[in-house]
């Protein structure tokens, strides 16, 4: 078989919508679980807001915490 042949068989390969969100949450369960770490392991980022402003900033924070560990935006 050539590598054109097989390219086409995966490429056409039909995946269900379950097979789909099998697949996001497998790839997804790692990255999530690594930003609830940071979170808890960094609350810098909580602690420096107040009130219901805190939730979506942890959320942001376990979302974003690749950008957060390289960029040194910590509040003071």
């Amino acid at each position: 078989m050539s590598m054109l042949s097989d390219l086409r068989r995966l490429l056409s390969y039909e995946m269900t919508l379950a097979e789909w969100f099998g697949t996001a949450v497998l790839l997804l369960a790692p990255y999530g679980a690594i930003g609830l770490v940071f979170a808890v392991l960094r609350p810098d980022f909580v602690t420096a807001v107040d009130g219901l402003v805190k939730v979506p900033v942890f959320v942001g924070t376990v979302l974003f915490w690749p950008l957060l560990l390289f960029a040194d935006v910590c509040p003071p």
